[in-house]
């Protein structure tokens, strides 16, 4: 027991020793610092924090990680050291690049399936770097399958239950020139993988692990492993595209874990191959089937009434029951459109706010709210306006 005590310590200390784990976090922060600027530049005003997605890229991963972790402690699944070198090498590519929208497993394991498949080890010079190459070919793609689909279900849970939340709006111009608005989600989620390594000083018990790939020795390794999303989506409300996306992908995971145990069982790492393959182009075929690019936007000025495109947190608005997506047609009793202004109408009465809101299922309904000396004057809500005829007004 203190071996494997002492096992678990080195590989709980890995995780803080990989460069990845720190390198993610700093993506995070860039992401954030990036969407802020944004923010300023379409509203004037910033909307979440810059560590908001730092906090977003830690918290919900950790307990993810745990859950699989438990997971792995009855599966048993290993592969050699060399092999999460390559991993580790294909993410920090991707996050190099900044093109996170590819971050997915199923894209990140394209890498190590090369490498066991034509990679031969040369002799590089120094020893340190000859070991990171031993055992890459002999890495079974039954392991390899099952850790990818296991992961892309990850993915598609954490894009349906996380990416929709606190979405960044955005001003974009359509492609007939007018500006509407969108949604921008923007996720850099940092997930502990835990492993066993088929080469090490614990014994495997005769229960555990269940599976056994190569070696019966293991030792433990949690690996930084990042997943990356990004979406724009002016088309739809955030939330539920969202869902329906991460659903997407989670089936996709799910059928890919169902293949790869079918090749376990078989013993066929033909079937395995299969099952990467479906993965790689299942999760290829969501990111082309979300695009929306020639569907109407959902965010648009309108001659009646204004689009909420989004809500400034702790702001008079986001202490109401208003949402995004929703329209308010009435403003202190004065009907919004044809010349009358949301600002103009609120300052109708300084002391209170009555509005009338069409909500997302067409139903009208009724918020109000006390205003003091000291709220926001424009409570908080963020529009669809086309700043550039401002700039030509002041400029003349």
């Amino acid at each position: 027991m203190d071996t494997i005590g002492l096992s678990l310590l080195k590989g709980l200390m890995s995780f803080f020793l990989h460069p990845l784990t720190y390198i993610t976090i700093i993506g995070a922060f860039i992401l954030g610092r990036s969407r802020v600027k944004r923010d300023r530049r379409d509203f004037h005003t910033r909307v979440h924090d810059v560590l908001d997605d730092v906090v977003f890229a830690i918290v919900p991963s950790l307990m993810i990680g745990a859950a699989f972790l438990l997971l792995n402690l009855f599966l048993g699944l290993t592969v050699p050291f060399s092999a999460t070198v390559v991993m580790s090498i294909a993410a920090l590519l991707l996050i190099l690049t900044g093109q996170i929208r590819f971050l997915s497993p199923a894209f990140v394991i394209i890498l190590p399936v090369l490498a066991v498949m034509f990679y031969t080890p040369m002799d590089l010079g120094y020893d340190t770097l000859n070991e990171l190459q031993e055992g890459i070919e002999s890495t079974s793609f039954i392991a390899l399958a099952l850790l990818t689909g296991f992961l892309v279900f990850i993915e598609g849970y954490l894009i349906a239950t996380n990416a929709g939340k606190q979405t960044s709006p955005r001003l974009v111009e359509s492609k007939r020139g007018k500006i509407v608005g969108s949604h921008e989600m923007q996720r850099l989620w940092l997930l502990p993988l835990f492993l066993f390594l088929p080469v090490g000083n614990v014994e495997a018990l005769s229960w555990w692990p269940l599976l056994h790939f190569g070696e019966q020795t293991y030792t433990f390794l949690l690996l930084p492993f990042p997943i990356g999303f990004r979406k724009l989506i002016h088309h739809a409300l955030p939330q539920p595209e969202m869902k329906t996306n991460g659903r997407q992908v989670a089936l996709i995971g799910g059928g890919t874990v169902i293949i790869a145990l079918i090749s376990y069982f078989l013993d066929n790492q033909w079937v395995a191959l299969a099952a990467i393959g479906f993965v790689i182009v299942g999760r290829a075929s969501i990111l082309l089937l979300h695009r929306g690019k020639n569907k109407p936007a959902y965010f648009n000025e309108r001659n009646e009434g204004l689009v909420i495109l989004g809500i400034l947190p702790g702001s008079p608005a986001d202490q109401m029951s208003l949402q995004v997506g929703e329209v308010i047609s009435k403003v202190n009793g004065l009907s919004l459109g044809k010349g009358v202004d949301f600002y103009t109408a609120l300052q109708r009465n300084a002391a209170f706010c009555k509005l009338e809101v069409l909500d997302i299922n067409g139903e009208i309904r009724f918020e109000q709210k006390a205003l003091y000396n000291n709220t926001h004057h424009e409570l908080g809500l963020l529009f669809v306006k086309d700043h550039r005829f401002e700039d030509q007004e002041e400029a003349q």
